[in-house]
């Protein structure tokens, strides 16, 4: 059985990944998922959080994932997804004043509770990824 398998990140402007990989770790609504080769066919809503990609020649890659849909079929992981950001872009100065704005609308009038949690949802996985960075030296 092969050791990796193909893996592809498409957001509606860019393919952001594709490539082989040996393990997928992605975010989906009900909590993280693992891919391996030869895994069974899963669709699945993907959530805010931590995408992991580990290759078969050593190291990780790690994106931050916006919700959207995750397919394993065929021997392929497809991430289909509204933004993908690789973790070195991310600050956690700019994920907390995000959080911060996000937090103030909540007791403001009129405001779309369901674009609050959105927006909160975001900042929180943001500052968790940025600041896993940060604790393992800038390389995760």
């Amino acid at each position: 059985m092969a050791k990796t398998f193909h893996c592809s990140i498409v957001t509606p402007t860019e393919t952001v990944y594709d490539g082989d990989v040996e393990y997928a770790s992605f975010p989906a609504s009900d909590g993280q998922h693992g891919v391996i080769a030869g895994q069974s066919p899963v669709l699945s809503r993907l959530g805010y959080g931590s995408l992991r990609l580990d290759f078969s020649e050593g190291g990780s890659r790690w994106y931050l994932l916006e919700g959207g849909v995750a397919q394993v079929q065929d021997g392929e992981l497809t991430l289909l997804t509204i933004r993908a950001t690789a973790a070195e872009r991310l600050s956690v100065e700019t994920a907390e004043a995000e959080l911060a704005e996000a937090n103030a609308r909540v007791t403001a009038p009129g405001e779309d509770r369901a674009q609050i949690e959105h927006d909160q949802q975001r900042a929180l996985a943001k500052k968790a990824l940025a600041k896993a960075m940060i604790d393992r030296g800038g390389a995760i």
